[in-house]
């Protein structure tokens, strides 16, 4: 059986972790305690946070849309997938009340084309448990996970079940699409390879742990890479699942490398952060995130030492890798740090409020993360020199 013969302590705690950040966020009034998941579609910036989901336009900060369900008990933690005008979110689900302990989670299709929201469609009959992964909007289709181990394909403007695939646990990571093909990374420790039309299994591959991050295809190599929990990225053959080769990093790797100009770049827990050739695997370079020089609002001389820990995926532009990072567990303060791509030297870093765990998304001239703040959900920095530029806080209603 897969339950018996698998060790889940550690994947225990942070199910643990998901689900007391919801229950522990009822007593809070308008500031929630999961942090905000973040999507872009090259202009605008959508969020899922707390009992809502919102548009801003990113240049002005502009609130374009938001909804709230009128079910308050309701959480949102999977970024939103925005796609022609039309949003696709599933829900963090809720519990039905003491006599029915079964929780209903909600997928929601809202046109959100002229900064309004009118809704498509919702069905709470198809997902039984959370969803934690961003859904994927291609050709009309949306295609959702599920934590009761589905991934669901839906017509994007009714809501109809297309079909579904079944892993063994929960699927955590967004889907990758490429020409027909959708690649699937769950918590099973297999790597799925299905047919986008039918959700007919081309082929699957097990590693030797499990995997929340969202596999990077590399059609150049014909490659697609997934990260583990069992420290290590492994480059399998998009025709076969084979493995070509595997790179090993220090802890558990949470989150999606980035590829850029033939390198891949990817953080794991213990704060290091790594540099490989995405043909081959041979490593470039290694660096870490493991000091702060600003906390509390105090400079540090000599740089406070921290783990800094590495949840989001790295972000690349121009040469710079942007790493954010969940900083100092003392001062609950994160950190964000920009690395040069060739060799990996600090280029400058800024300390967050909170700590960061969404993936930072790069608009225009700055970088945002999201992050649970009292001060503002939304913090946008300047790429070149780590200065503030901005900060959003949606408003309470």
């Amino acid at each position: 059986m897969f339950i018996a013969k698998r060790p889940y302590s550690r994947l225990m705690i942070l199910l643990l972790l998901l689900a007391t950040l919801v229950l522990t966020s009822c007593g809070r009034g308008a500031t929630a305690a999961n942090w905000p998941g973040m999507s872009t579609d090259g202009e605008n910036l959508y969020v899922a946070y707390g009992p809502g989901v919102f548009g801003i336009e990113a240049e002005s900060q502009d609130l374009l849309w938001s909804y709230r369900p009128e079910n308050a008990a309701l959480f949102f933690y999977a970024p939103p997938s925005v796609e022609n005008g039309r949003a696709v979110v599933g829900d963090f689900g809720a519990s039905q009340g003491m006599f029915s302990p079964q929780t209903v989670v909600s997928i929601y299709g809202f046109d959100v084309s002229d900064s309004t929201v009118q809704t498509l469609w919702t069905r709470n009959d198809l997902a039984k448990d959370r969803i934690v992964a961003a859904p994927l909007q291609v050709d009309g289709v949306a295609y959702v996970a599920t934590a009761d181990n589905l991934l669901l394909a839906l017509d994007a403007e009714s809501g109809n079940e297309l079909w579904r695939f079944a892993a063994e646990f929960s699927i955590w990571a967004r889907p990758t699409y490429y020409e027909g093909t959708l690649f699937v990374a769950s918590l099973d420790r297999h790597l799925y390879a299905l047919n986008a039309a039918d959700g007919s299994k081309l082929w699957a591959m097990e590693l030797s742990g499990a995997m929340s991050a969202q596999p990077i295809v590399n059609p150049d190599e014909n490659l697609v890479y997934a990260a583990s929990y069992d420290r290590e990225v492994h480059a399998l053959d998009m025709d076969t699942g084979n493995e070509v080769w595997s790179v090993m990093a220090t802890d558990w790797i949470w989150s999606a490398p980035a590829l850029a100009d033939g390198t891949l770049y990817f953080g794991d827990s213990s704060g290091n952060v790594f540099a490989v050739d995405a043909a081959n695997g041979d490593l470039i370079w290694q660096s870490s995130v493991h000091s702060m020089n600003m906390v509390a609002g105090v400079t540090q001389n000599p740089p406070l030492e921290i783990k800094g820990a590495i949840q989001a995926s790295p972000v690349v532009q121009d040469g710079v890798v942007y790493v954010a990072s969940l900083g100092n567990s003392e001062s609950e303060e994160g950190l964000l740090v920009a690395l040069n791509a060739d060799n990996g030297d600090e280029l400058w870093q800024t300390t967050t409020p909170a700590p960061l765990f969404s993936d930072p998304i790069i608009n225009g001239d700055v970088i945002v993360v999201a992050m649970q703040s009292e001060a503002g959900i939304l913090y946008a920095y300047d790429l070149k020199t780590g200065n503030q530029e901005w900060i959003y806080q949606p408003p309470e209603s």
